[in-house]
């Protein structure tokens, strides 16, 4: 069963943040994405656009999945928007698994969800999509009708996929197939569910690198096909993961990782012990100086703080057996 690529971006990160990261630290502001996302999401990975646009290991990723990465690049290319010069955030959603023996062209963008928001001049954003797209229908989301822009129609072997963005006001956009669309439109948001909420509050809304996972409904179905003992070792009743990352200034500096996990009693304690000796066998690759690893623990959620070496990251990435993702702050460069 092929994998849709975005589920290759959260699954690849935030498991690597496992063996890092939270600030614990009272009740803090969701982040907007996270008010946002839909309430099924499974897996989430949310950045900096001028980074996550442009960065190639981001990229290759997203290249894994035709359908999405032609979307994304149709709405950037006729919606004017630079890459290198924005400010706004980009978030990638995995919203549902491909069905075992389940192949075709809808397959990707069917189980994605693109969102923009807080781009530098939100007019001139929803401006050059009215402009660059025609209108057909509209998306009763978060309380209103938000005009819906098609992006594409594809038809192969019998199968045809429709490819649509929304967007508000504000320049909130989301891009997606129409029925990813309509499905989000009937489902309360993420924030919403109580654990997810626990855990998002624990993780810097500021983080330029941010994400999420359902460590049961998600990983559930991926043991399937990973063979890596870290994935069938993760606890049960772990019901909301939520993890940042903050790059140093220079990529010779430590990262800063913020990981929050919330869910049943039992589930809690059950993964306290396990992020601590994943934080150990950080540790035993290389020491790092500074602060020690903070954890911090209630009865439905538990959080970490700790930094990591670039040399730390990689070789923690190398041994969850997930493809490297680095992240300095230096943009990688998207093809034209």
């Amino acid at each position: 069963m092929r994998r849709p690529a975005a589920i290759l971006i959260p699954a690849a990160v935030a498991l690597i943040c496992l063996g890092t990261a939270p600030s614990c630290r009272p009740k803090a502001r969701v982040s907007t994405w996270v008010q946002a996302a839909p309430g099924d999401s499974l897996a989430a990975f949310s950045g900096e656009a001028g980074w996550m646009l442009t960065h190639k290991d981001v990229q290759s990723l997203i290249s894994r999945d035709p359908m999405v990465e032609r979307a994304l690049d149709l709405f950037l290319q006729k919606a004017h928007i630079n890459p290198r010069s924005e400010t706004g955030r980009v978030t990638f959603h995995l919203v549902g698994l491909p069905q075992k023996g389940e192949e075709s062209l809808q397959q990707g963008i069917e189980h994605a969800l693109i969102q923009l928001n807080q781009f530098k001049d939100p007019a001139a954003l929803v401006g050059a999509l009215s402009e660059s797209f025609p209108q057909e229908g509209s998306l009763h989301l978060q309380g209103r009708d938000w005009p819906l822009y098609v992006i594409l129609d594809v038809e192969a072997k019998g199968t045809k996929a429709h490819i649509r963005a929304a967007s508000d006001e504000k320049g909130q956009v989301w891009i997606g197939s129409l029925e990813a669309l309509n499905r989000m439109a009937a489902k309360d948001n993420l924030s919403t569910q109580p654990d997810a909420a626990l855990a998002a509050e624990w993780i810097s809304p500021r983080a330029p690198f941010q994400g999420f996972l359902q460590p049961e409904a998600l990983l559930g179905g991926l043991k399937r096909g990973f063979e890596n003992d870290f994935v069938k070792d993760l606890p049960k009743g772990v019901t909301a993961l939520f993890w940042s990352i903050t790059p140093g200034a220079d990529k010779d500096q430590p990262v800063h990782f913020e990981l929050a996990l919330a869910g049943s009693p039992e589930g809690i304690n059950q993964v306290t012990p396990w992020l601590q000796r994943l934080v150990a066998a950080a540790n035993a690759i290389q020491s790092t100086q500074g602060a020690t690893p903070e954890l911090m623990q209630e009865k439905r959620r538990v959080g970490l703080r700790c930094t990591l070496t670039a040399e730390q990251l990689k070789l923690v990435m190398e041994k969850l057996g997930q493809p490297g993702v680095s992240f300095n702050r230096a943009l990688g460069g998207r093809k034209a």
